[in-house]
């Protein structure tokens, strides 16, 4: 991680350079300087990272380095934030304090100066101490010639070494099995993919040896691949495998040109079926140079591939490969395999022991997240103990045993660490620091991509590539640790983006590990509930925090919370000193994200006593559902540097007209409610002060409910804005947006009518050209059938939200083309839309709300909806029948109906969609819940109709009445 350190400080210094020109004229040469000497310590480094897992003089000294790095980085920033407060003040000074304003800046950058030749000389230093070390400087793109033993000895796998003891693989082998058998199957490779101990060589194994496998393929080899692997070593044991070479043979394949080598692998491929499973793949450069060996397409033979990595799946075989994700284990499934691992032998036992095992067993199966070798290796662990006391040991710190291994003095962490490892150590440094930032959220925290992305920027961890704006590269990053399994996707909105995601629990664990070591974050949980231990020996050459987060866990028991509680009843000076959050710790900070901080009165008191002086510095600030009662202090006008600043779900007592002040701000979030009457709108009579100045500004949230005076906001001087949610049609004009040419998103509400948008939705202004997201809130006039065929020329307008009433739709081609979500709400429309909605080709989500339509009955014909996969049904009381053709939506897998209460039945064209996955039922009436329910065994009326639905919910008054999985049967 200290080259990714490095070399995010390289690229950093070039940023600084450029945006903050006119504050660094005086040091521009030192900077660059001192840029030149990071890169070239960067060389050093590839070969320091591999060895300082064994070596603490090396250790110590990729410290030393990426502490250095930080520091230039805290020097530069400091030196602009003040010359750019000079520079604010400077403009309201008289004349006569000029002289010492020159003074100062003298003194500054001789200050400056001095920092940096220090700075040189550290790093001048340890370039000299890396030849003690015999360090080689290794060229980008060239590996290191020095290897770790564990990377001497990559993680092999064997096919003889089979674990017999497996769970919840019949499925999935049964769908391997046909795609490598079934003559109608086209596709050479068959991909296996997914992160790290999810079971995939576990599975490649059991087809290795399966039956019917080797029934079907006259030859089969085996080759683990890895991270470090010979080309040709891998094509002679392959070729060796598949002619069952005697000694003779494989010394005459051993001295084969590799041109002959790899023919001969590709004919007897091509003349007979073979099955060749390449596991643990990395690279896609390593299928490249491996691909001349396989006869592609060719009937007969295949290829089964195990990756961590999707990209890899995807490209060994692009148009007619399989790419098959296992899923996580369920909590039944995990208590299963951890129960023939752990206690095979429990039908020796009393009852009582076996069931004080089974009680302890599932709480501890729950720990390993669903994730086979966390159960496995917990498993092995329980195994070599007999008494309770010892699994009640266990099960007080499973985490701990998880992250640690058998041995207490393991370095390298346990088994279940080394492997999620790899897929870090596997990361270019520009994705590891986009990693470890996902440390900042707590434990099965459902992460907004959006916003997440959107600190990533603000931070200056990712930067622009050519023509792609810094949020496109951000949102690439992010796919691609998605694509490496280390992210998991939570849900993606219509368009496929996605929209939430998450990390697995250990995968969290590993994160939290690297960024310690790293010191790269720190984690207050205002319960300690427990300390995160790094895989190895951490050393803190600084006590500098530049990331920090603050939670309470809410899933702590109840006497917890109030172990907290009472803490902070000791009084403000104990909760400073509780969270650690003095002054010198927050100048170096460049994060500060709160959460569940409406659970905590600690928080607050921080906050209220915090210096905010101190934290120039600072990039990302979010205190989302913060309860204050005091108003945000002056203070945070001062932090020149932010550009991340969410309030969102905050309680505040009036505007932060402190934020004016923050001329670099990019994304602003004020959806805050008042303090005083959440349901009172919030008085920002400052609001046209604190919109002029914020000319970086790219997204802004506005309170739902505000209150303004007459002064006239600059709209126009946001030019960089591409977000706008909750304009108030209300208090300003519409037609003030015009000049917004970067606009892709725009809520409004209370728009006096329609009318008021043709000004951004003509051909000549370029907002309907760049428009994705509209969203119409509480339109007052009537809409007309012509005014809607204005968004016929939005040709990226993916999201349409349109609330007020409408006379008639127009036809479905005066709709915007590549709409993918629609939702109609108090529409009242006298004719029904399905005709003409249905014929959207590129729908994915439809939302139907608050009586959007008057009639009695809704037709979904044949063939219409051919892309939707989700339908909601919601407070419309006129509809009494939906009738469903067959054929009608034949990609949906989501349907939602709620308070719909003159409906008396589920469509029976329901069973013919059987695509359909999740039926939701809220708060309708109780005969029609009744006719879906199965009580005693006996079915209702209509259950037919959904017997086919995997998960089907039927809540009224937001109480589960009852569910497929449940209480159905």
């Amino acid at each position: 991680m200290a080259e990714a350190v490095v070399s995010f400080a390289v690229e950093r210094l070039g940023d600084l350079l450029i945006q903050e020109a006119s504050y660094l004229h005086g040091v521009s040469d030192k900077v660059t300087e001192i840029q030149a000497e990071l890169r070239m310590m960067r060389c050093f480094l590839r070969d320091a990272d591999a060895r300082q897992y064994e070596n603490e003089v090396i250790r110590n000294w990729v410290a030393e380095i990426r502490e250095a790095a930080y520091d230039t980085e805290d020097i530069i920033e400091t030196f602009a934030s003040k010359a750019a407060l000079r520079s604010k003040r400077s403009g309201l000074q008289h004349n006569l304090k000029r002289y010492a304003c020159f003074l100062s800046e003298f003194k500054a950058f001789h200050e400056v100066g001095t920092e940096i030749g220090a700075i040189k000389s550290r790093i001048s230093r340890l370039t000299e101490n890396s030849q003690s070390y015999n360090l080689r400087s290794i060229a980008e793109g060239e590996g290191s010639g020095f290897r770790t033993k564990s990377q001497q000895l990559p993680r092999q796998t064997y096919s003889h070494d089979v674990d017999e003891d497996t769970v919840g693989v019949e499925d999935s082998m049964e769908i391997l099995l046909e795609q490598l058998m079934k003559p109608d199957k086209g596709g050479s490779v068959v991909s296996i993919y997914g992160m790290g101990g999810l079971g995939k060589t576990t599975l490649a194994k059991k087809v290795y040896h399966h039956a019917q496998v080797r029934r079907h393929f006259d030859h089969v080899a085996w080759s683990s691949i890895s991270q470090y692997f010979n080309v040709r070593d891998v094509v002679q044991g392959i070729l060796i495998q598949l002619t069952s070479a005697n000694e003779e043979h494989k010394t005459k394949i051993r001295n084969m040109r590799d041109e002959e080598l790899f023919e001969s692998a590709y004919k007897i491929q091509e003349e007979k079926k073979c099955l060749v499973i390449l596991d643990d793949m990395w690279k896609i450069g390593d299928w490249e140079s491996l691909k001349p060996a396989f006869p592609l397409h060719k009937a007969g033979s295949k290829i089964l591939l195990t990756t961590r990595i999707q990209a890899v799946a995807s490209h060994a075989d692009p148009l007619q490969g399989f790419l098959y994700q296992p899923g996580l284990l369920s909590e039944e499934k995990s208590w299963e395999l951890l129960r023939t691992k752990a206690f095979p032998r429990d039908d020796r036992r009393d009852p009582t022991t076996i069931n004080n095992r089974e009680l302890l067993g599932k709480e501890m199966a729950k720990y390993c997240g669903g994730l086979p070798l966390a159960v496995v290796v917990l498993g092995g662990l329980l195994a070599t103990k007999h008494h309770t006391y010892e699994l009640e040991r266990i099960h007080k710190h499973t985490k701990s045993y998880l992250r640690r291994g058998k041995d207490k003095c393991e370095q390298q962490g346990s088994r279940v660490s080394s492997v999620l490892a790899l897929s870090y150590q596997d990361l270019p440094y520009q994705l590891k620091s986009c990693f470890l930032y996902l440390g900042h959220f707590p434990e099965d925290h459902e992460i907004h991509t959006k916003a997440l992305v959107r600190m990533w920027v603000a931070e200056g961890i990712v930067s622009r590539v050519g023509e792609e704006t810094s949020e496109d590269v951000a949102e690439g990053y992010l796919d691609e640790l998605i694509g490496r399994c280390m992210v998991q996707v939570g849900r993606r909105d219509s368009n496929g983006r996605v929209q939430t995601c998450r990390l697995h629990d250990l995968m969290r664990d590993l994160c939290l590990s690297k960024a310690e070591e790293e010191n790269f974050l720190e984690i207050v949980n205002l319960q300690q509930m427990e300390t995160f231990s790094s895989s190895m020996p951490t050393t803190r050459t600084s006590n500098k925090v530049r990331r920090r987060a603050i939670f309470l866990d809410r899933r702590r028991p109840l006497e917890s919370i109030e172990e907290a509680r009472q803490l902070s009843e000791n009084g403000d000076e104990d909760a400073n000193v509780y969270v650690n959050f003095i002054p010198q710790n927050g100048t170096y900070l460049r994060s500060l994200l709160t959460f569940d901080t409406q659970y905590s009165s600690i928080i607050p008191k921080v906050l209220r006593n915090t210096d905010w002086k101190n934290f120039k510095l600072l990039r990302v600030l979010s205190l989302e559902e913060l309860l204050l009662e005091e108003n945000i202090p002056e203070a945070l006008g001062n932090l020149i540097h932010l550009k991340y600043l969410s309030l969102k779900s905050a309680s505040l007592p009036s505007f932060p007209s402190s934020t004016r002040n923050l001329g670099c701000i990019q994304t602003l979030d004020l959806r805050f409610y008042s303090a005083a009457d959440a349901d009172q709108p919030i008085n920002c009579f400052g609001l046209h002060k604190v919109i002029g100045r914020m000319k970086c500004l790219r997204h802004l949230y506005l309170p739902m409910y505000l209150k303004v005076d007459d002064s006239k906001v600059q709209w126009d001087n946001l030019s960089n804005l591409e977000t706008l949610k909750n304009f108030d049609g209300e208090h300003w004009e519409v037609q003030d947006l015009a000049q917004l040419t970067k606009l892709r998103k725009l809520k409004i509400r209370n728009a006096k009518s329609f009318e008021e948008l043709v000004i951004i939705l003509k051909p000549s202004c370029s907002i309907s050209n760049n428009l994705e997201s509209l969203y119409l809130d509480k339109v007052r006039a009537t809409m007309e059938e012509t005014d809607l065929r204005q968004l016929s020329i939005c040709q990226h307008l993916y999201k349409l939200f349109l609330g007020g009433e409408i006379n008639k739709l127009p036809g479905h081609h005066h709709l915007p083309p590549n709409l993918t979500k629609l939702t109609l709400c108090g529409s009242y429309l006298r004719q029904d839309p399905i005709p003409i909605l249905e014929r959207l080709l590129n729908l994915t989500a439809l939302c139907l709300w608050s009586n959007f339509y008057l009639g009695e009955e809704i037709v979904f014909s044949a063939n219409g909806f051919p892309r939707l996969t989700f339908l909601g049904l919601s407070f419309d009381y006129a509809i009494k029948l939906l009738w469903v053709d067959k054929s009608a939506m034949p990609s949906l897998k989501h349907l939602s109906i709620q308070r719909c209460t003159s409906l008396a039945m589920v469509p029976e064209g329901l069973r013919y969609i059987t695509t359909l996955q999740i039926l939701e039922i809220f708060n309708m009436p109780k005969e029609f819940i009744q006719r879906l329910q199965v009580i005693n065994g006996i079915e209702g009326e209509d259950f037919y109709k959904v017997r086919h639905v995997p998960s089907v919910s039927l809540i009224v008054d937001n109480f589960r009445s009852a569910s497929k999985h449940d209480s159905m049967f």
